[in-house]
This record gives structure tokens, C-alpha cells and sequence, in this order.
């Protein structure tokens, strides 16, 4: 992939229309199971039955849990590959706004695969959590890019440290929104948070 962000080989990709939608409907109620109760309590039976897919039908998609999980992370690296790839050649302060309005997607609209991947990346196989580690570095390094090019007062170190910081500020979001704060206003705050968060580095 483009970017060096890496995803799983974990199950071809279906060759027909029909058979991508199937293979989103296993991954959209998989995720759903996982977030609510957890993915070791959580059966290759009852993705099937929440996705309306018998059971061989459901492995002709995917041939494991693991492999499930896998994909539901893929999503998160497609997501980020995304935003590198869309910051190439773009103004720093023009990139650090891509990359706050990515990450806050991910934070509120992708909020039970994000808490997935905090829960559960430890227990994937480890050529995954390496490709995981490599696709994090890149992304932080995507965001200390452009904040040391708009605060050049920083080291690059100190840049990446600032990176994972707002990074952080926005992860926290991935929870249910308050009452009585809409979608649209909640991502106004994260992102004037994160702005203000940048002025006050010296």
C-alpha cells in the first residue's frame, strides 16, 4: 500500500459485488459482537446469525474470528493511509486539518473499531502488531510533519510527542456522545481543542 501503511492478507477479496457487500455486513455485525462483548466471548455462530449468513457461507468470507478481526482493523489503516496520501504536497496547516478531521472520523464515526484496536491488538498474530507498530509511526509522523513545520521551535521529537498528544485528545472521544451534544458540534470542539492545544507550544 501506498505510504508503506500495511493491512492483513487475511482473505481474498470478493470477486463480485454482491460478495464485497456480504463480506461488510460480516464485518459491520462482527464489530458490533466484539465492542459489546468482547471478542473472545464472541462466536464464529453468532457473526453468522447477526450478519444473516450461514455458517458456510460465512467462511467462504473469512476463514477465522482472527481473520474477522483483522479486517475490522484493516479499516483504520485504510482510513490513515487515506490521510497521508491526501496531505502530499498540501500546505502544513492545510495537512494538520486533514489529519485532525481523520482522526476525529475515526474517533466518532469508527469509535468501536478504534476501542477494538486499543483492546485487542495484543492478542492478533504478531507479523500484525508489527505492521501495526510500523503503520503507527508513519501516521505520527505524518502529524509531527506538519506541526514542526508550523511551530519550528520544536525538535521533530518534540513535534512527534505533540503528534500523539492530539492524537490521544481526539482517541478519548470514542465513546458515546453526551447528551445534548450533536455529531456536528462535537467535532467542532475536538478540532478547536486541538488548534488551541498547538498555541500554547513553545
Amino acid at each position: 500500500m501506498s505510504y508503506g501503511m500495511e493491512s492483513s492478507e487475511t482473505a481474498s477479496e470478493a470477486p463480485t459485488a454482491r460478495g464485497r457487500w456480504r463480506r461488510e455486513q460480516i464485518i459491520e455485525a462482527a464489530t458490533r459482537l466484539f465492542h459489546l462483548q468482547g471478542f473472545h466471548a464472541t462466536s464464529m455462530d453468532e457473526i453468522g446469525t447477526a450478519a444473516g449468513i450461514t455458517g458456510p457461507g460465512l467462511y467462504r468470507h473469512f476463514p477465522s474470528k482472527d481473520d474477522i478481526l483483522l479486517a475490522v482493523f484493516d479499516r483504520i489503516w485504510d482510513l490513515l493511509r487515506g490521510a497521508i496520501e491526501r496531505i502530499a504536497g498540501l500546505e502544513p496547516d492545510e495537512a494538520l486539518d486533514v489529519l485532525i478531521d481523520t482522526h476525529t472520523t475515526l474517533a466518532l464515526d469508527q469509535g468501536a473499531e478504534l476501542m477494538l484496536l486499543v483492546r485487542e491488538l495484543r492478542y492478533v498474530p504478531e507479523y500484525y502488531q508489527r505492521a501495526a507498530e510500523r503503520n503507527d509511526e508513519r501516521y505520527t509522523d505524518a502529524w509531527a510533519e506538519a506541526i514542526v513545520k508550523l511551530h519550528q521551535e520544536l525538535s521533530l521529537d518534540e513535534a512527534r510527542a505533540a503528534g500523539r498528544g492530539l492524537i490521544g485528545l481526539i482517541g478519548s472521544a470514542a465513546r458515546p456522545i453526551p447528551i445534548g451534544v450533536s455529531h456536528a458540534r462535537h467535532r467542532d470542539l475536538l478540532r478547536q481543542m486541538c488548534r488551541a492545544s498547538l498555541q500554547g507550544v513553545e
